[in-house]
């Protein structure tokens, strides 16, 4: 609960309405306890003027001795309740009436010394004793229902108040949320979706430029990757060229590091003209069913690390793209054997299927990665400290383009690992990802 009000306070809707319900709060307590103190007052200053002659006229109508017959008949005719007591009579005209006895009554401020008052339940009661005789009136607290009627309405009508100004601020504040919701789609990469925008207020204008800011992002965005694609097309004819121009020449050992250089730039170009495809969404998933572990088998059985290789595979089916799931497990296998040696032990290569995702898991025992590096490690051309000091190659792209692949399949890739202790590289994938 506590966890959910800390989550809920910083929406400033629900503290707007906090704050309502708080000054409601406040403001019942002070007309309730305004409302208690007026109750005397009414009785003193509008009741007992109005019905005290009217009281004694009664009394002299009943009669002393009272007459019973008169009295039952006036209790039926008027708006109160009659209970007399003394010489031998007790009579009340409810049976609900208690006995005077049980009252606690205080005397009338003058000039009703005569009359004696008090309160129970929400009814008045006013005491006289004429010769002997104890008349006591339950008197109608039609003024003070009426109060209380206006008490209630006025209750209402803040109460209503209150709800068409939270709506109020609440379709105010409208587009701050939709601005919240455009800014975390903003921060996950989606600049599709626009704010919609009505009226020229301050928050419409900066829903506005926010919306504009999208765009603009958008736009920069797509004239990088053309630019990049186009870049690594006519990168490639030159490259080919180059090498079978070289090939044509006499093999020396210049020859051969040439060639070597050339194709680790093929690679590159490939490896960013495909990653630069699925980022944009150019490249649509060829997928088919097949059985992962076979997959990853024939994998592991061309790669030139395969002797160091131990795996533990589940067979398990899976609609997928199967030459971009061979593209994932490559890069994966290579980082390992990259920043890990034969004497560091075996790279571990396991797959299986728990609570309704397919597991891959890459582990190696080498040189590890310290915390603060590790969201970055997907990160296009992002390569760690332990890496650029060692001989390993590559370009930083490889991970890049395995968390591409996998979010192309609506999976995941999370990464463990500690320096010295080696890396853990697991990739998820739904089982009903198709």
């Amino acid at each position: 609960m506590w966890h959910f009000l800390q989550i809920k306070w910083q929406s400033l809707v629900f503290r707007l309405l906090f704050y309502f319900l708080i000054s409601l709060l406040a403001l019942a307590v002070v007309l309730g306890i305004s409302f208690t103190k007026r109750l005397k007052p009414h009785v003193q200053n509008e009741i007992l003027p109005n019905v005290e002659r009217y009281i004694e006229y009664l009394i002299e109508d009943i009669g002393l001795p009272p007459d019973l017959a008169t009295a039952e008949r006036l209790a039926e005719e008027l708006p109160f309740e009659l209970r007399i007591e003394g010489q031998g009579i007790d009579w009340s005209s409810s049976p609900t009436i208690r006995a005077i006895g049980s009252h606690d009554f205080r005397p009338a401020p003058p000039p009703y010394s005569d009359v004696y008052l008090s309160h129970h339940r929400r009814a008045e009661y006013l005491l006289i004793e004429k010769q002997g005789y104890r008349y006591l009136f339950v008197v109608d607290s039609g003024f003070r229902r009426g109060s209380e009627r206006r008490h209630g309405a006025l209750f209402l009508f803040l109460g209503l108040l209150l709800l068409v100004l939270y709506i109020a601020i609440r379709r105010m504040f409208k587009p701050v949320e939709a601005m919240s919701r455009q800014v975390r789609r903003i921060g996950a990469g989606d600049l599709d979706q626009q704010i919609e925008v009505a009226g020229k207020s301050e928050l419409a204008l900066l829903a506005g430029g926010i919306n504009r800011m999208s765009a603009q992002i958008k736009s920069m965005l797509e004239s990088k990757s053309a630019l990049l694609l186009a870049i690594s097309h006519e990168l490639r004819s030159p490259i080919t060229r180059m090498r079978v121009n070289l090939e044509l020449m006499d093999t020396s050992e210049i020859q051969q590091k040439l060639i070597d250089d050339l194709r680790e730039m093929e690679s590159l170009v490939a490896t960013i003209l495909e990653s630069e495809k699925l980022n944009s969404g150019h490249a649509p998933l060829n997928l088919s069913r097949c059985d992962l572990a076979l997959l990853i088998q024939e994998v592991l059985q061309d790669h030139p690390c395969a002797e160091r290789v131990a795996t533990r595979l589940t067979p398990v089916e899976l609609e997928v793209d199967q030459m971009r799931i061979k593209l994932l497990i490559k890069n994966l296998v290579d980082n390992a054997c990259h920043y890990s040696s034969e004497d560091e032990g075996p790279i571990e290569v396991s797959l299986h299927a728990a609570d309704r995702m397919v597991k891959v898991e890459v582990l190696d025992h080498g040189i590890g990665i310290a915390a603060d590096e590790i969201p970055r490690l997907t990160e296009p051309f992002y390569r760690p400290d332990s890496a650029r000091q060692r001989d390993t190659g590559g370009y930083g792209l490889g991970l890049y383009l395995c968390q591409l692949i996998a979010d192309a399949h609506g999976g995941q890739i999370s990464i463990e690992s500690k320096p010295g202790s080696g890396t853990r590289v697991i990739v998820s994938i739904p089982l009903d990802n198709s």
